[in-house]
């Protein structure tokens, strides 16, 4: 026996047991560590700064400064014919150097007309920053919306479990009363077989709420970037706030503020600018190019053996024939334009038609939420009824256990109208862009 305690104490002493970390989470708390965490968030975040680096590459109206440096290694040089002064001899060969063995010439070019490609391309790129930052806004939105899905459906498994939990415990009693008055011979023995039935039947619920619900806070975990082993407390009920607003309103919000319309619109304006750039293609291209360079024939960094030179010109250049490429150019996003005008519409339609039908839904479940409130009550005082006439022999074991399920079902049915009611205000915020609870406020001011 000593033997084994001070085994026991050497293991415990080897592999000491670390506390369990435990983490109180809030819906908010869940929400601002998943955005941290979150690597679509993450990549949306990176794709911004990627966009800022593109539009540095687009400031083609700033001058283009360069210095080139030459050596000549090997070189041809010209020979020319001398005529003889002699009457009737040879004429003379003589070779010409007329370039230096080095050369450092520092460069400017400064365009001065493009026929608006530069400027419109640089537009471009800005609006893809922006549309990069609308799209870190979505996804954003959308780790909010997830996390709310997942939290919510979290509290729903809570409260479903307890509600389970309610009605394993009714079981249970229901079963301890019967198989008493079954001892007494006061019962058949079918009713005490349809009590233990009703009583086994309640287990295997419980068993796949408590799975559903372990699943899902592994979700969380995942979602907010916590370890598997983090023991975690959701702090939180499962409630729901009325909200009395306009459809017109929120129609209106959704086809101003939507993300996605506002990607669409800057997408719009981008083909614009591409058609322009297009059409810039027919115009000539004009530069100023400065050029001031030092030669010598010799490496030499002495003042006196170097020559310099200088040179301003005003470059022209314009394309005559490039075999129909930009006419079919302009053509193709013409088409592109069209296009996107009619997704564009279609996304309008398909917005308004998502805020009806997420505005119906919320009314739909209000109108569910306190029928169930009333079915619950209702139900609670079947279960009353139903164990009173039970016991005086007026009503079967069939009813008595019948009015425990529908008390169950009503508990079930009032959890699933307020879920979908918290997940339809939560879409409606999103594709709205509103936050519901402020509109409310601003209208009752």
């Amino acid at each position: 026996m000593r033997a084994l305690i001070i085994v026991s104490l050497a293991l415990i002493l080897a592999f000491p047991v670390f506390p369990v970390e435990t983490v109180d989470l809030t819906i908010e708390k869940a929400v601002s560590m998943a955005i941290k965490n979150n690597h679509n968030y993450l990549i949306s975040v990176e794709e911004v700064n990627q966009f800022k680096q593109k539009l540095r590459q687009n400031l083609g109206f700033l001058p283009n400064i360069s210095v080139e440096g030459m050596k000549s290694l090997k070189e041809k040089l010209m020979e020319i014919e001398i005529p003889s002064f002699i009457p009737g001899a040879e004429p003379t060969r003589a070779t010409l150097d007329f370039t230096k063995n080095y050369e450092f010439t520092f460069q400017v070019v400064q365009p001065v007309f493009t026929g608006g490609r530069v400027v419109y391309s640089y537009k471009n790129a800005r609006l893809d920053l922006k549309i990069a930052r609308e799209k870190e806004k979505n996804a954003r939105e959308e780790v909010e919306l997830n996390i709310k899905k997942v939290f919510f459906n979290i509290l729903v498994m809570r409260s479903l479990l307890q509600a389970h939990e309610e009605a394993l415990q009714l079981a249970e009693t229901n079963y301890k009363n019967i198989k008493e008055s079954f001892d007494l011979g006061m019962v058949s023995r079918y009713d005490l077989l349809r009590a233990e039935l009703a009583l086994t039947s309640v287990k295997p619920n419980i068993l796949n709420v408590r799975k559903l619900l372990d699943l899902s806070l592994t979700n969380l975990k995942y979602m907010t970037g916590m370890d598997e082993s983090t023991q975690v407390n959701i702090k939180g009920e499962l409630t729901f706030d009325p909200y009395r607003v306009e459809l017109a309103g929120l129609v209106q919000h959704a086809l101003v503020n939507r993300s996605e319309i506002q990607q669409m619109k800057m997408q719009m304006k981008k083909t614009e600018n591409l058609i322009k750039i297009a059409y810039g293609q027919f115009l000539p291209t004009v530069s100023v190019v400065g050029r001031f360079s030092y030669r010598s024939d010799a490496f030499n960094l002495s003042k006196d053996n170097w020559e310099d030179y200088y040179s301003i010109n005003l470059a022209f250049s314009y394309p005559i024939f490039t075999g129909f490429k930009k006419s079919a150019q302009v053509g193709e996003l013409k088409v592109m334009k069209k296009i996107m005008n009619l997704n564009y519409k279609k996304l309008n339609d398909a917005t308004k038609l998502q805020i009806r039908q997420l505005y119906l839904t919320i009314q739909e479940e209000y109108e569910n939420i306190q029928t169930g409130l009333k079915n619950i009550e209702t139900a609670g005082e079947g279960v009353r009824i139903a164990e009173l006439t039970y016991k005086e022999g007026l009503t079967s074991i069939l009813e008595l256990n019948s009015s425990y399920n529908d008390l169950t079902r009503a508990k079930v049915n009032y959890l699933q109208a307020v879920y979908n009611y918290n997940i339809a205000l939560s879409e409606l915020e999103k594709v709205s862009g509103v936050k519901l609870k402020e509109l409310m406020e601003e209208k009752n001011a």
